[in-house]
């Protein structure tokens, strides 16, 4: 009894002891206990991680190390930096000693095998080249907006007009999914994937599964590898949801490529797409790729277009829903323009062609879209490895084989970078004096990385997400559901926990036939 009355004492007094730390201490890191490291604090502002992080990086001076449990701490990202002069030596001046690394490669690796997105070296260069030649030439581009305006006005339009008739509440983040999932199968395959209809919603589509997959993956990276391989060895928990959902996502992308290089066999040549282009500069080196690696690539480029378009689309209409004045003056620049535009079959309630030089003109869109992006960034977060012993421009000590975490969430909300209204949503903050939108320094608004796996599409990007809020906003106001507290959900992907919930209403004011 006496053994026992002394155990308790010495365990209250070291909890008081902790706990006294806890309150008193000076530092702004996470509480390194004792085994477990910092990673109690980590799960217990899990829901909030974002945030969370936010504050540390700031309370640090832009970089802070983390500590996880002990005996794993190898397999953890042990310096997570918002530093814009650290992303910048990380990104671009020392580029190829922070590749994304073994771990990465590990993590994805049952999505994306060897393709652009968890790919080094000489691998990764050949792939981008594929994808390079793609995205830069006219005809490919030209296609993308065809494509874009043709799912546009048969399949959004009619789905929306439809919930709107029926007065239904729409989960836009899942739409938005749907439709980006659709229009890379098109663009890049030249196939309907068929996740969106103009009358019904597949309840289970291959847009939803890819997500989840991606989402899955993302679990695996809050864990040491031994247990989550461990799990997928007895095939249990969400290893058992992934080992389905991969299998899925494999077996569709090899059915569309099997298909896609049958027809470029019938068409008697390549074509200039993705595909096409890698399969031919492997064929002039004397390789032949295999079915996992042009898969690997396909479904690489469906992650930097699908998740990234909807994730910052989503976040763009909550935003604007939220501020009629800014919503006012994206509807008015798409106004004006379409004035000057003809009408398909004299119908004021359906919108002309909208060209590249129409979707350029739309500064203030780009300013808003710009500006949600920087306070939601789609990719909060990406992932290096130090390949030797280095320093950080602000003097952070790496070893070799440190994982290091690029908190670009973070960097957008800096204040020292921003000003005192960084977590504002003010677009105007990206318009000159002449009312054009301005660029800014790549490594203090990263969203589409930097240096020389800066994102390939960003261009495309801001043209087909123009063209979406576009269509969308001339024809319907979006009135928020607040069944549900918004806020982002943990992954690679920076989403909607519980969706984006709308009703519509049809934009009254609009006369496409005003002058």
């Amino acid at each position: 009894m006496e053994f026992l009355m002394g155990a308790v004492a010495i365990v209250v007094a070291a909890l008081s002891i902790i706990a006294w730390h806890f309150i008193c201490r000076r530092s702004s890191s996470p509480l390194n206990w004792p085994v477990v490291g910092m990673m109690p604090a980590l799960l217990w502002n899990i829901d909030n991680i974002y945030n969370y992080a936010t504050k540390l990086v700031v309370d640090n001076g832009g970089t802070f190390k983390f500590r996880g449990p002990w005996m794993t701490r190898d397999n953890f990202f042990e310096v997570v930096t918002s530093n814009p002069a650290n992303l910048e030596y990380i990104l671009k001046k020392d580029f190829a000693n922070f590749p994304s690394g073994p771990y990465v490669k590990d993590v994805f690796y049952d999505i994306f095998g060897d393709g652009l997105f968890t790919a080094d070296d000489e691998l990764w260069k050949r792939q981008r080249k594929a994808v390079a030649m793609a995205l830069s030439s006219a005809t490919f581009r030209d296609r993308n907006l065809f494509v874009l305006h043709k799912i546009v006005q048969e399949k959004l339009l009619p789905a929306l007009r439809l919930a709107k008739e029926k007065k239904a509440e729409i989960d836009l983040q899942d739409i938005l999914l749907r439709f980006n999932f659709d229009s890379i199968c098109m663009s890049v395959l030249g196939r309907d994937s068929c996740c969106l209809g103009d009358d019904i919603l597949p309840e289970i589509s291959i847009a939803r599964i890819f997500h989840q997959a991606v989402e899955l993956c993302t679990y695996r990276a809050m864990l040491p590898p031994v247990i989550w391989k461990f799990m997928r060895f007895l095939n249990v928990g969400f290893e058992k949801k992934l080992c389905k959902t991969s299998a899925i996502i494999g077996e569709f992308a090899a059915e569309m490529i099997e298909a896609r290089i049958k027809e470029i066999e019938a068409e008697g040549g390549l074509s200039g797409d993705i595909l096409s282009n890698f399969i031919e500069m492997e064929a002039d080196e004397r390789r032949s790729p295999s079915q996992k690696l042009l898969q690997g690539l396909i479904l690489s480029v469906f992650l930097a277009g699908l998740d990234t378009s909807s994730s910052a689309l989503s976040w763009f209409f909550w935003l604007v829903s939220t501020h009629p004045n800014v919503e006012e003056k994206i509807v008015s620049e798409i106004t004006q323009i379409l004035k000057s535009k003809p009408l398909i079959n004299n119908n004021k309630n359906e919108m002309g062609f909208l060209d590249l030089k129409d979707l350029r003109g739309m500064n203030y869109l780009q300013a808003a879209l710009s500006e949600s992006m920087r306070l939601f960034p789609p990719v909060p977060v990406i992932y290096r490895e130090a390949t030797k012993e280095n320093i950080l421009p602000d003097g952070t000590q790496l070893r070799k084989g440190s994982k290091l975490l690029c908190f670009l969430y973070g960097t957008c909300r800096m204040e020292t970078l921003w000003g005192g209204d960084a977590l504002e949503f003010n677009p105007e903050r990206w318009l000159n004096e002449e009312g054009l939108c301005r660029k800014e320094w790549d490594c203090k608004f990263p969203i589409f990385i930097a240096g020389p796996r800066v994102c390939l599409g960003k261009d495309i990007a801001y043209v087909n997400m123009k063209l979406i809020a576009a269509n969308i906003l001339v024809h319907y106001q979006l009135k928020l559901s607040c069944a549900r507290a918004v806020k982002p959900k943990f992954g690679l992907t920076l989403c909607f926990k519980h969706g984006l919930k709308f009703t519509l209403d049809s934009r009254k004011d609009k006369d496409l036939n005003e002058n």
